[in-house]
């Protein structure tokens, strides 16, 4: 198309500035133009002992022996 719509004097430096452009726009389309940011990920110099432990405080109440206080509807093994 540059070629046949360019005057007879310049047509071959029109199509080869063309093909020059079309070559550069290519390379930047392939390529990628990566704007996105680089990460490094290194493992980092100090690194933390971390040990979890969990420590429960629980006060339990001391088993009662079925007595007076128990009612008589209560079976042993259901309390």
């Amino acid at each position: 198309m540059i070629w046949s719509a360019t005057p007879a004097g310049g047509r071959a430096a029109a199509t080869g500035l063309a093909a020059l452009m079309w070559a550069l726009a290519s390379i930047f389309a392939l390529r990628g133009l990566s704007l996105r940011p680089i990460v490094h990920n290194h493992p980092p110099q100090f690194q933390p002992q971390f040990n979890p432990a969990l420590h429960l405080h629980a006060i339990l109440p001391t088993p009662t022996r079925l007595g007076d206080d128990a009612p008589d509807n209560v079976h042993p093994l259901q309390r």
